[in-house]
């Protein structure tokens, strides 16, 4: 950024035939503004700047109040008084523009120009060419932290992904070699097995963070990453985030008698899944339906609900990667009876192994190379803890699970 931000003041100070173009750090405290002189051009005869640090007094900042046009401070150093007409006489200065350079809606810092051969007045198109650079520096400077950020971000959740999968192998290697009854009643004792669980969770909210950031390079890389475009990104990440510290606290609560249900509508729970998913069924061309089909409630934890299908739905697109399926469709419908809700997930991967699906429930059991077989075990088993089923069917075209929970109303069951 340094060497096209350095092009950028050259070009600004042959545009406007300026002394000197500068940009500077502003920090304040309660009884100073201190301004740090961080990039500068000028022409080759202008006398080098002394120092690059201006301390003024809070007070001997309101004399350039007058000189404030809406957008920036225009006018010539025998307007001023106190301090800041010293310091302006002690470099020469005769005339000058200041620009104020937002990040975040806070005031990081100014863009001057000075010139120091003549007293002149900047044309109205010269200030908003001025105060429009001023702003694209602003937005630049805040692109470069919010990259820096990111990609320290995505540096950790590397490391973390690493660690968790290292664990996880770890742990089901030694619970493959246990009798299926002590793993089925000391899942949930050990702090180990709750560990695994939240990697198993995390997997795909790390992989969309990884999509994400990737997203994010290749889009500066051609020139497409502008502010909305970053904005989107930003929030789709912390949401990504938001998503894994919830889970934490679902799972590490999962079993404690305390925690409270409430009553939502599905369409609550798709649209919150969708939220954490969108990104990776865009990134696998995946075509989504929804039809919302009842506004009747059920009764359990909606963000658990949720989980379920995303489960799902990664589950999906993983299928449709591995038989490269040319047209993918996933459609998720609501309906319900007179006892029942059900939340319908059907795609057109393909349909299930025969061999697996009397089995498709338990365990360990995935035709995946790196699965752990947990993803469909833990839905059947949130899903049951909030008094429902979950049910699978399959076909040549592809499989349907079926998420049916008792009907409830408000304060009774229908």
């Amino acid at each position: 950024m340094d060497r096209s931000l350095m092009a950028a003041l050259e070009s600004l100070r042959i545009a406007l035939h300026v002394t000197r173009v500068a940009i500077f750090r502003l920090h304040t405290t309660d009884r100073t503004y201190i301004l740090r002189r961080i990039y500068y051009i000028q022409t080759p005869s202008a006398r080098v700047p002394s120092h690059d640090d201006i301390v003024l007094p809070t007070e001997d900042v309101h004399c350039l109040a007058h000189l404030y046009d809406g957008n920036v401070f225009v006018g010539h150093t025998n307007e001023l008084d106190g301090n800041i007409r010293t310091i302006f006489e002690e470099q020469a200065i005769q005339s000058f523009m200041i620009a104020p350079i937002f990040i975040h809606d806070e005031r990081w810092g100014f863009l001057s120009v000075v010139d120091c051969e003549q007293k002149r007045v900047f044309s109205a198109h010269e200030r908003a060419i001025f105060f429009a650079l001023a702003r694209t520096i602003g937005e630049s400077i805040r692109r470069e932290q919010t990259l820096k950020e990111l990609q320290q971000l995505k540096q950790e959740m590397e490391q973390m992904n690493a660690t968790l999968q290292q664990k996880v192998e770890e742990e089901v290697r030694k619970n493959r070699e246990k009798d299926f009854m002590l793993i089925e009643q000391s899942r949930y004792a050990t702090m180990g097995e709750m560990l695994r669980n939240i990697a198993h969770q995390w997997r795909q909210p790390l992989n969309v963070l990884g999509l994400l950031l990737q997203d994010i390079q290749e889009a500066y890389t051609y020139g497409e990453l502008n502010e909305s475009y970053l904005r989107t990104s930003i929030q789709k990440c912390l949401a990504q985030i938001q998503h894994m510290s919830r889970t934490i606290n679902d799972f590490r609560n999962f079993f404690k008698p305390h925690k409270e249900a409430s009553f939502f509508r599905p369409v609550q729970a798709i649209r919150q899944a969708l939220k954490i998913i969108s990104a990776s069924l865009d990134h696998y061309d995946v075509h989504l339906h929804v039809q919302n089909r009842t506004r009747a409630h059920m009764y359990g934890f909606p963000n658990e609900m949720s989980q379920v299908l995303i489960n799902l739905l990664t589950n999906a697109c993983e299928q449709f990667v591995e038989r490269d399926v040319g047209r993918r469709i996933i459609c998720i419908r609501t309906y319900a009876d007179d006892s029942f809700i059900y939340i319908q997930v059907k795609d057109n991967a393909g349909g299930i192994d025969e061999t697996i699906m009397p089995r498709m429930f338990e365990p360990y059991v995935t035709t995946k190379k790196d699965g752990t077989g947990l993803g469909l075990y833990m839905s059947k088993m949130i899903v049951t803890k909030m008094g429902g089923n979950l049910l699978v069917s399959s076909s040549k075209k592809g499989a349907t699970f079926t998420i049916r929970m008792p009907r409830r109303e408000r304060g009774k069951e229908v």
